[in-house]
């Protein structure tokens, strides 16, 4: 579709829809988990707590602090020594405070993940979604969910590599600029 076509789309369902978000939901049962990969000799994931972040020099990732708390799980992907991946999973009465997909007891979320730019391109947010993944199954979780915008190709692909299965598309309008967004769910699986 040629880029002014394409604008054109877009203009005309935001007019119609008000705002729109439209995500995949992907999940990993943990029983299917598999062993994780051979070990990166430059690279490590290992469970963090806040102490990790006020100590890094980068402030992207020291502003990511918010995600700790009761019910959230932290994990940072380490170049040698350097930070430069994290993922948080929410659960519980933590996560109801978003509540995009409903949660069963033994669920999680994976609620944020972050890569530093230079450090694209390596393969870490796949090391850190797989290596986390077996940590927090380890840990006595069941499910683990993540919502992703339907776009952002390298976390899709992530997700994949990973071994998470896509399961739904989750669209939420806004027409009129309603109070509350309509939300539509086709699930795929």
């Amino acid at each position: 579709m040629p880029d002014s076509l394409k604008g054109l789309v877009k203009k005309l369902a935001r007019l119609l829809l008000g705002e729109y978000s439209p995500y995949y939901i992907y999940c990993l049962a943990c029983d299917r988990i598999a062993a994780s990969q051979a070990p990166d000799h430059e690279l490590s994931v290992r469970s963090i707590d806040d102490s990790v972040l006020a100590s890094t020099e980068s402030a992207v990732m020291r502003e990511q602090a918010d995600y700790f708390g009761a019910e959230s799980l932290g994990f940072g992907c380490f170049l040698e020594d350097r930070l430069v991946g994290l993922c948080f999973y929410w659960y519980g009465d933590r996560y109801r405070q978003r509540n995009f997909w409903p949660l069963q007891d033994g669920e999680a979320k994976l609620v944020q993940i972050i890569v530093l730019p230079e450090a694209r391109g390596r393969g870490v947010a796949t090391m850190l979604i797989d290596r986390s993944a077996v940590e927090v199954a380890r840990q006595g979780f069941r499910k683990l969910y993540a919502r992703i915008w339907h776009s952002n190709v390298p976390s899709l692909r992530a997700f994949e590599r990973a071994g998470w299965q896509r399961i739904a598309l989750v669209v939420e309008i806004n027409p009129f600029r309603s109070a509350r967004p309509i939300r539509f769910c086709k699930r795929l699986r």
